[in-house]
């Protein structure tokens, strides 16, 4: 837990580093085969006399990957380096890019989607991510042509070569800062199309400068069919991306709250009462995650799926209960174990069906460690000794970020609030602020970087957000 301002910063792990500095060597392995194919192909390299230039190039083109975006990664972007999935997503989106613009030239340089990391990494990542690929694909991508044009019998188009460079660096940067923000996959594309547009005036703008003139037919469809194919390429890459990796966007995670989604609709039609409290949880969740700067659409998902574990058992969860409680014909240690699974039950359940762990694991972080208080009080009052509190406590890992921070409060603090006869603002206010306490003193909050100022906003934002969904409904002159 974050005090007095102070955040504990959680650096990347050797094993997380070496893990990605293995990511990085598969890319770098793949980009130097292409080359060497490419190379080879087009008899750029013939005979003894020239293995040596191809080795050292190869060497510098490893070199230029690691001791490039690894390092910044490593150094700069250590979330980044613990993502595996992301990580390897990016890394994947640099290798696909460089080996698609080194082929696409052989054709015809116009042809280069020199902006299509951007494209891609700009929605499943930062635009920072994004605008560091960028720069650096299209760097890697002009060293390896300008050493293509030094080899013997090797030709590129040189102003080509220099518009499309140029190309690259400044409407990736564009696409990586302004389209980066989309949430909606039309608006992307729309964005993109107009980045493409204009691109593709800069780069005939370029040519006027060198006093080239490429305004053939041909030149000018070739240009427009590499810029704005990207866009189409891009847009058509990032569900797969999505998809492949597992990865978390803000469009895939709209996608993840439909209700027509297996898991929601299973829930809404065998646990309604649970679909109900979680669509509660995600509403106060997403207030308070807006409120402390967290991502809401993260809060939203996290809060749909973190009870999906009562799937398995739903008639033992009172919400999902009539008159006929089965706990009362069951001792409190086997109730206890069956209100524990529901977080392991859950986790299992979305692993299953491939929901991303950002949102997978809040559905073992959301009770933390703490007991079970109304079957461990149960037990209590039957034996006349000593009742270990472990026993009753689930077996989970506390928070790790804010947003299960976030859930652990909704959630408790929705349940509590509904369980109250007359419920208004003062005596929901007292009964936060004891969840909140609780918590602190049990640890629930030692893994992650929230703040006690944090813990606050969420306390007032959920008493806001308890005035609109509990209001009193006016009462008409019919009585209805």
């Amino acid at each position: 837990m974050e005090k007095n301002g102070v955040t504990n910063v959680y650096k990347a792990s050797g094993r997380e580093v070496a893990r990605a500095f293995g990511i990085s060597l598969i890319a770098s392995l793949t980009i130097v085969a292409a080359v060497i194919l490419k190379f080879t192909l087009l008899e750029r390299i013939t005979g003894m006399k020239h293995a040596s230039v191809a080795y050292v190039l190869f060497s510098l083109i490893i070199a230029v990957i690691f001791f490039s975006y690894y390092i910044y990664a490593v150094c700069s972007r250590s979330e980044l380096v613990k993502n595996r999935r992301l990580f390897a997503a990016v890394n994947t989106a640099i290798a696909i890019t460089v080996v698609t613009n080194i082929y696409a030239e052989r054709y015809s340089a116009f042809l280069m989607p020199c902006m299509m990391a951007a494209y891609i990494i700009a929605v499943i990542s930062h635009g920072r991510d994004a605008f560091v690929a960028n720069v650096f694909t299209n760097v890697l991508i002009f060293f390896i042509l300008i050493v293509q044009k030094n080899l013997p019998g090797g030709s590129v188009d040189y102003y080509a070569v220099i518009s499309k460079f140029a190309q690259g660096l400044i409407g990736g940067t564009v696409v990586a800062y302004w389209v980066s923000n989309n949430r909606r996959r039309l608006h992307f594309l729309l964005k993109g199309l107009l980045v493409g547009v204009f691109s593709v005036l800069a780069v005939f703008a370029m040519f006027a400068a060198f006093g080239e003139e490429p305004y053939s037919p041909k030149s000018i469809g070739l240009l427009a069919a590499g810029t704005l194919g990207q866009v189409v390429i891009a847009f058509i890459l990032q569900p797969i991306f999505e998809s492949v990796f597992n990865l978390v966007t803000d469009s895939r995670l709209i996608e993840l709250t439909d209700h027509n989604m297996p898991l929601i609709k299973r829930l809404k039609e065998e646990a309604p009462g649970t679909f109900n409290h979680s669509l509660a949880v995600a509403n106060f969740a997403e207030l308070c995650a807006i409120a402390i700067g967290e991502n809401p659409y993260l809060a939203r998902a996290c809060a749909y799926y973190h009870d999906v574990g009562k799937l398995v058992n739903p008639q033992f969860f009172k919400e999902n209960q009539s008159e006929i409680n089965p706990h009362d014909g069951l001792l409190p240690e086997v109730s206890a174990e069956i209100i524990r699974g529901h977080t392991t039950e859950g986790k299992r359940l979305c692993d299953e069906n491939r929901i991303p762990p950002e949102v997978s694991d809040v559905t073992i972080e959301h009770h933390g460690t703490l007991p079970v208080y109304v079957f461990y009080n149960k037990a209590k009052q039957l034996t006349d000794g000593d009742v270990d509190i472990a026993d009753y406590s689930y077996r989970a890992k506390t928070p790790v970020s804010k947003i299960a921070a976030i859930i652990m409060l909704c959630d408790s603090g929705e349940a509590a609030i509904r369980a109250m006869d007359n419920p208004d603002a003062e005596r929901v206010d007292k009964l936060l602020r004891t969840l909140i306490s609780q918590r602190i003193a049990a640890g629930q909050f030692d893994d992650c970087d929230i703040t006690l100022r944090d813990l606050d906003v969420i306390r007032q934002t959920i008493i806001s957000g308890f005035g609109g969904q509990f209001h009193k409904r006016l009462r008409y002159p019919d009585g209805r």
